[in-house]
């Protein structure tokens, strides 16, 4: 019995050294870690602006743990667009050279279709490369060749990087003026006017909720025009309404803050949501639909 049992232990032992052979590969040299464009990570980066031609400069600046743009407008960043942004900086280099100034025209880069300041140090984006159409980068003096998709993440209106939410993500409603009744929060229920029976408490909480959770899929800076109507919020601990003024557009339900000069642009079937009265308790459809396609959306 003892014997077997040495037997195994010696089983083991051996097991073991094969294994740790394998896996450790003493004598074999590991491969470097693959190239990137750079090694900053996400929690270092301070500082993004981006260029294109024929538009304003977009400035994004961390403050106080979140992301604020500074320009072409003051204004709330969208978070999850610069945390995807940030997540696609560590692309993989595939290939790099160098590249005569006079010849950085055929690449696309002279000029670059886009340009890209991380914490002040400049990447250029320019033209694909016909085989895998990754995209030619400039930065340090050396043209490499990267996946596209932080490109994609980058070339968009100014505007596009404006956060969508209508309403900061810690409001709260105390009143809600619409162009055809206002709810007020009083003694912790909602009191319609004009009065109308035909109009139920849950009813007023969904068009509360709405707004509350109401986010747009786009943000562009507004335009002059007479507005169809116009809603007034207020808000828990601030002493001015917010004012959205309500715009006449073919394609979508718009809403805009003259106040920011811009406008939101929701669907066209959120007008019901967010200016009528409803049985049922359901947020608006364009926050899940926003968060779903916009990342790779390319405007």
């Amino acid at each position: 019995m003892k014997s077997r049992l040495w037997l195994n232990l010696v089983l083991v032992i051996i097991v073991a050294i094969l294994v740790a052979l394998v896996y450790f590969k003493p004598g074999h040299k590991r491969p470097a870690p693959a190239a990137t464009l750079t090694r900053l990570q996400a929690p270092d980066v301070r500082e993004i602006r981006i260029a294109q031609p024929d538009t304003a400069t977009v400035e994004l600046v961390r403050a106080n743990g979140a992301w604020r743009m500074t320009a072409p407008a003051n204004l709330p960043a969208d978070q999850y667009l610069v945390k995807s942004l940030l997540d696609s900086l560590s692309a993989e280099i595939k290939s790099s050279f160098s590249a005569a100034p006079a010849k950085l025209a055929q690449y696309g880069l002279d000029p670059a279709r886009v340009r890209l300041w991380i914490n002040g140090t400049e990447f250029d984006f320019g033209d694909t490369e016909p085989l895998n159409n990754y995209r030619y980068v400039l930065s340090g003096g050396q043209v490499h060749v990267v996946s596209g998709m932080l490109f994609y993440r980058l070339a968009h209106r100014p505007y596009w990087w404006v956060s969508k939410r209508l309403l900061p993500a810690q409001a709260q409603i105390t009143a809600l003026q619409l162009p055809d009744a206002t709810v007020t929060l009083a003694g912790g229920k909602w009191q319609l006017a004009p009065a109308d029976s035909a109009v139920s408490s849950d009813a007023i909480q969904t068009l509360v909720d709405n707004w509350q959770d109401a986010q747009a899929i786009g943000v562009e800076k507004a335009q002059a025009g007479k507005p169809a109507g116009e809603v007034a919020i207020e808000l828990a601990g601030e002493k001015s309404a917010l004012r959205f003024a309500i715009l006449q557009d073919p394609n979508f339900f718009v809403l805009a803050r003259p106040d920011l000069g811009i406008a939101y642009q929701l669907p066209a079937d959120q007008r019901a949501a967010l200016l009528t009265f409803k049985s049922s308790h359901a947020a608006p459809k364009a926050a899940s639909k926003t968060r779903l396609t916009r990342p790779d959306v390319h405007n």
